[in-house]
């Protein structure tokens, strides 16, 4: 969908609007969903840094494949639900980091945000060719 400002440099949000196909028989999003919709904001953050998977692997050779995560669901997230997936760097190492993600909702209301979900994914920088892991591009992480 579309970014929204946010004044904080260190913090990325993504919005997203939940369609049917998020959704499971209840009208709830589908846990598995949470992580593409995460994956999503994810590709955004390197979009607004100008680089692209393809980018990625072609120029950079690099990919960066999450090696573990950890969700949370707080409250179920419904049909028509603008979500607001914050992305935070929360440790930052010369070949692995951990990012927070956190899928917010307007309260019904008030502006007032209310978490639903939360993930905390470590992603690893890894060479192409050798696949093992390799150290960030410089400049990558500056706007954190």
């Amino acid at each position: 969908m579309t970014t929204i400002h946010n004044p904080n440099p260190a913090v990325s949000t993504y919005t997203h609007r939940v369609c049917y196909s998020d959704t499971d028989a209840a009208g709830f999003v589908y846990h598995g969903r949470y992580l593409e919709i995460f994956e999503r904001s994810r590709a955004e953050w390197l979009a607004q840094r100008g680089l692209s998977p393809t980018k990625l692997v072609n120029e950079l050779n690099i990919v960066m494949p999450v090696r573990e995560l950890t969700m949370n669901f707080y409250k179920p997230g419904r049909l028509d639900d603008i979500l607001y997936i914050d992305q935070v760097i929360e440790h930052r190492g010369r070949t692995q980091i951990s990012v927070k993600q956190t899928a917010q909702r307007k309260v019904l209301g008030s502006d007032d945000l209310e978490t639903i979900a939360s993930a905390v994914l470590h992603i690893v920088c890894v060479d192409t060719n050798t696949l093992k892991p390799k150290a960030w591009p410089d400049g990558l992480f500056l706007a954190e």
